[in-house]
């Protein structure tokens, strides 16, 4: 049954990087609002996130419009995983623009480990496609699916920019590796996790635990975090932006360092998100962990 599904994965493929780029995009656009008109638990996810980060406070016309964007956002990663199988460089430049790249080139002349922190947040793909391939190499870390020959599939993808493609369940050990050489890796710190495996810290203004992988990285091997993040913006072209760096803190309190620096990696992802709000992953479950009734409350509610 994989095989069938893979095979059919690769005849998608195929026939969607055949398509001129026009109606390629199109057809992504009308899986969008498809989306919106047919995924109704997760539109109740997004206004669940939206009411309660929000306290109620936005308007049914601007709900709609982050949820609608919230599919269009979606069906923009595998787009462009698609589209950048053989995109140019010249293509990319012009697709991208990148301000203050130069705190990047400055640190990497320390001579440490970086640890870039992101969110889902824009165009996800193209950010890494153009770091990867433009501005330093990255290992990044991915959750496998239930699909070897598609995770393989993706993985090569990505890998054609220079990523170093790592997965969750065995990622750490990799991630030493690469700090003690010194290089660069990449962790998505604003997904929903349980207590026993990260940092509570105020996000969006709400309690939320948070992976503290970057944070523990950052203290012992003394590397600079930073913040990164794109922005879609009009007829396909995206900007990244690169944020001041945190700095590496280390005493005598491991404890308190870890937490110190997980907050910070919270403030600076939720200024991220508040830049634009729509562009964020709001069907999440986010704050499930501390908030697991406002998820149940809404979902009962027929």
């Amino acid at each position: 049954m994989k095989k069938i599904v893979y095979n059919l994965f690769l005849g998608l493929v195929f026939i969607l990087k055949s398509m001129p780029k026009s109606l390629r995009r199109a057809f992504f656009r009308f899986l969008a609002n498809m989306g919106y008109l047919f995924a109704r638990k997760t539109n109740k996810v997004i206004k669940t996130n939206l009411d309660f980060v929000y306290n109620n406070s936005l308007s049914k016309e601007e709900i709609t419009q982050i949820q609608k964007y919230s599919y269009f956002n979606m069906v923009l990663w595998v787009q462009s995983l698609i589209e950048n199988l053989d995109v140019t460089d010249e293509e990319l430049k012009q697709t991208v623009q990148i301000e203050n790249a130069y705190i990047i080139e400055s640190l990497k002349k320390e001579n440490k480990p970086l640890v870039f922190i992101s969110a889902h947040y824009g165009n996800m793909e193209m950010l890494s496609h153009y770091i990867n391939r433009f501005i330093i190499p990255v290992y990044q870390v991915a959750r496998e699916s239930n699909f070897q020959e598609i995770d393989e599939f993706i993985i090569k993808a990505r890998e054609a920019s220079g990523s170093k493609i790592i997965f969750k369940s065995g990622a750490l050990k990799s991630l030493v590796k690469a700090m003690i050489k010194k290089e660069a890796v990449s962790l998505i710190i604003d997904q929903n996790i349980n207590a026993r495996d990260g940092e509570e810290v105020e996000f969006l203004g709400k309690k939320a635990y948070q992976t503290s992988s970057s944070a523990m990285l950052a203290r012992k091997f003394d590397a600079y975090i930073i913040p990164i993040a794109i922005f879609n913006q009009e007829d396909y072209k995206y900007k990244i932006k690169v944020y001041e760096p945190i700095s590496p803190i280390k005493t005598d309190n491991e404890k308190d360092d870890i937490k110190i620096i997980s907050q910070l990696e919270a403030n600076a992802i939720s200024a991220i998100i508040r830049e634009d709000k729509k562009q964020w992953f709001w069907p999440h479950k986010r704050f499930k962990s501390h908030y697991k009734e406002i998820y149940e409350k809404n979902f009962n509610n027929k």
